[in-house]
């Protein structure tokens, strides 16, 4: 599907198209969401283009990813989707500026084009050039990205506190914890993934894009690229307390542990003395004076019983119970 951004009476406004005769009047952004072989030659013969395939847009080299053709700048990022259903996968999206517009080709929704399309709703006549609408779409992948940073922080806020809850029964299970913060270093990881692709994307579009060195769209592009650092070290900031609580839930399941294997040497050491003496009276031979006693048996159980109390009595006087 292509939908294409045209500028109208200096709005800009949007159109899915219906045929694939000529591009319309005005056009600034034609996005390419999932296209076909037909859409793509569409657009190739109207421009002038050679259009990034799907396994093209896969590519890591910076050759693959940026480059410059025939007076047009091909950038490929990386964006997060599916963050919402807790799935999060890295799509690739490029980035195509002419000297006519904009193309960008995707091949999956992503919720920071969707925020870009109800701004840009909003404000109809903020927006009247291809590089504007760059630069915006970029901002609202970094807007994104910082949505999501801040929720990862909340949630790892509220993971801290159910670690270090000292009342038992209020604590979460500790084996899920480690299973969230698994969760959340893995999305950490894919945002960083992304974070450095941004930076890459605007340093390239600085260095080959005329635009920027105007007023408004290199302030607008000093802005994203502080916005980039800032989230980076926020990022790292988050993958090191995603660190330290998973080295402290593994100490508390360690502590756990060793207060069980405690409990049960100790019964161990207490049952042994009981053990030993009923193992000695339990051999039966005729020559032990103590078959013949009426009181024998009693003698026996009581000597089991002392021989338990003593080591607890002792560990207790050690605090080691």
């Amino acid at each position: 599907m292509i939908i294409f951004h045209c500028l109208e009476n200096g709005a800009l406004v949007r159109r899915v198209a219906e045929n694939l005769q000529t591009l319309p009047d005005n056009m600034l952004w034609a996005d390419l969401l999932s296209p076909d072989s037909q859409e793509e030659r569409f657009i190739e013969s109207s421009l002038g283009l050679d259009i990034p395939t799907r396994e093209e847009l896969a590519e890591i080299e910076d050759s693959s990813r940026f480059y410059d053709e025939d007076g047009a700048i091909f950038m490929t990022t990386t964006v997060v989707m599916g963050i919402a259903d807790r799935r999060p996968e890295n799509a690739e999206v490029t980035f195509v500026l002419t000297k006519r517009c904009l193309v960008t080709v995707r091949y999956t929704e992503l919720s920071a084009f969707r925020q870009f399309e109800t701004k840009s709703s909003r404000q109809p006549s903020t927006y009247s050039s291809s590089h504007q609408i760059f630069l915006a779409l970029a901002d609202a992948v970094v807007d994104r990205i910082a949505d999501v940073l801040e929720s990862v922080q909340v949630e790892l806020q509220a993971l801290s506190r159910c670690i270090f809850d000292v009342r038992k029964e209020q604590r979460t299970d500790l084996q899920q914890i480690i299973q969230q913060l698994g969760q959340h270093r893995s999305l950490l990881s894919q945002l960083g993934e992304s974070l450095f692709s941004s930076t890459r994307l605007l340093a390239f579009y600085r260095l080959h894009a005329n635009e920027p060195r105007q007023g408004a769209a290199k302030g607008l592009l000093k802005a994203l690229e502080r916005d980039v650092r800032s989230l980076g070290e926020h990022q790292a900031r988050l993958l090191g307390d995603i660190a330290f609580l998973l080295d402290a839930t593994l100490g508390l399941i360690n502590i756990e542990q060793n207060a069980i294997i405690k409990v049960f040497s100790i019964a161990a050491v207490l049952f042994l003395p009981p053990t030993l003496v009923g193992t000695v009276y339990g051999m039966n031979f005729e020559s032990m004076p103590e078959l013949s006693w009426s009181f024998g048996y009693p003698m026996a159980l009581g000597m089991m019983v002392i021989s338990a109390i003593i080591p607890y009595a002792w560990f207790k006087f050690r605090d080691w119970l």
